[in-house]
């Protein structure tokens, strides 16, 4: 319950736009306080995600933890998500497990 009015906040945000599939918008997945944003163009979009979050923590007494966060990237140079890592303080990574289930940008990592 008490990350509802992010998640919604997050979700009403045009500012923030998340992965297009057909008519659809998906931004975000979240079960308890395990939560996956998928986010176009994370170089110039990712920091105003972070903005929110933070901003959440600071009004709910809450704090983002970084180190336990992680990106996983599609289509970026090696360079954008050296910047990514920079600017946003996250590790960029192949993978990400979320719920038991192992997400990444291509699936044939799966194999």
């Amino acid at each position: 319950m008490l990350f509802l009015t992010l998640l919604t906040q997050i979700r009403r945000n045009l500012e923030i736009m998340g992965l297009k599939i057909k008519k659809e918008e998906y931004k975000l997945q979240a079960f308890a306080d395990d939560m996956v944003f998928f986010i176009e163009d994370p170089l110039e979009k990712g920091q105003k995600l972070m903005n929110k979050l933070e901003q959440f923590g600071i009004v709910a007494g809450l704090k983002v933890n970084r180190k336990k966060m992680k990106l996983t990237t599609k289509n970026l140079t090696e360079k954008q998500k050296s910047e990514l890592e920079e600017t946003m303080g996250l590790q960029v990574v192949k993978k990400i497990k979320y719920l038991g289930i192992w997400l990444m940008a291509q699936c044939k990592m799966l194999m």
